[in-house]
């Protein structure tokens, strides 16, 4: 082997030595990375873990407080319960003291229907009697029941006419209030 040779030889050795101290150190570099990124990787999981525990403690610390409240809240209202079933009144007290008046009040009508029929029997004929005496007294008189009707309307048209030039009247009025105004503050 000659002298370039030997060193060809000997640069592509350095130049391997080169790259394997290199490879070594990129080797270093990248478990001392990666043991850092476990670290972090660590502590925020840690971290993380810290806040879920403190999050679930919070939410069950909660959750018990709520459930006693409830509790309390369901005690007081079978307390007041009760004491509105000591002041109840019962039902049968009354219906027991209701049935014999209501008893006597269909014997009373009973009693009086037997006094008076006459009454409730001609009251359903007269008041038929009266409805066909008014419409034939409408079936009659035709032209009256127009004439009458006319003047119902025309005194109608009036009524609402008036009332209209009322509501301008109005209007006006307050148009001039509203102008005087701008004149004195304006």
């Amino acid at each position: 082997m000659s002298l370039s040779d030997s060193f060809v030889q000997l640069s592509r050795d350095n130049l391997t030595l080169v790259q394997f101290i290199s490879s070594l150190e990129l080797g270093k570099f990248m478990q001392e990375l990666q043991k850092r990124q476990a670290k972090k990787t660590t502590l925020l999981s840690t971290a993380f873990d810290n806040q879920k525990k403190a999050t679930y403690d919070s939410a069950r610390k909660q959750a018990k407080e709520t459930s006693q409240e409830g509790l309390g809240y369901l005690e007081d209202l079978r307390v007041m319960l009760l004491e509105l079933k000591k002041d109840e009144i019962p039902f049968k007290k009354y219906s027991h003291e209701v049935d014999p008046l209501w008893k006597n009040r269909e014997t009373s009508l009973a009693s009086l229907y037997d006094l008076y029929p006459s009454v409730v029997d001609d009251l359903f004929v007269r008041r038929a009697q009266v409805i066909d005496d008014a419409s034939g007294m409408i079936r009659i008189n035709p032209s009256k029941r127009e004439k009458a009707l006319r003047s119902f309307l025309e005194n109608a048209r009036r009524e609402v006419d008036r009332s209209r030039q009322k509501e301008i009247e109005a209007t006006d009025a307050s148009k001039l209030i509203k102008h005087y105004k701008a004149l004195l503050f304006g």
